[in-house]
């Protein structure tokens, strides 16, 4: 019985080892918009972000930063090619390297 407890005490640490999470505040130019065709709502067009700036030293993956492409209707204000929008950038590992893919999401994006 002790055996037990000590393995699966062993595996919930193991699980959690090298867990990670990165968010900041990040400000991105409008790059594209990718209209969508008339008879639909103008909200469901989807748009190309580049990052302005440098990316975070302290982001785990830089690659994943930028381009970034989210819909319109995620971002609070009316916005054109060359308008700023800033947002929360995320990123998060589960711990396990050598199978984690780091992504970047987007949240609560604003017209700058």
């Amino acid at each position: 019985m002790r055996k037990i407890i000590v393995a699966l005490a062993g595996c919930l640490v193991l699980s959690g080892c090298g867990a990670a999470e990165w968010r900041e505040k990040v400000r991105f130019k409008v790059d594209k918009i990718y209209e969508v065709a008339p008879k639909y709502d103008r909200k469901y067009a989807t748009l190309r972000l580049e990052l302005v700036g440098e990316v975070p030293d302290d982001a785990l993956e830089p690659d994943t930063v930028s381009p970034q492409v989210v819909d319109r209707f995620e971002i609070r204000g009316e916005v054109v090619v060359g308008d700023e929008v800033v947002c929360a950038a995320e990123q998060k590992t589960s711990g396990y390297a050598d199978a984690d893919v780091i992504r970047t999401d987007l949240l609560s994006c604003e017209k700058a």
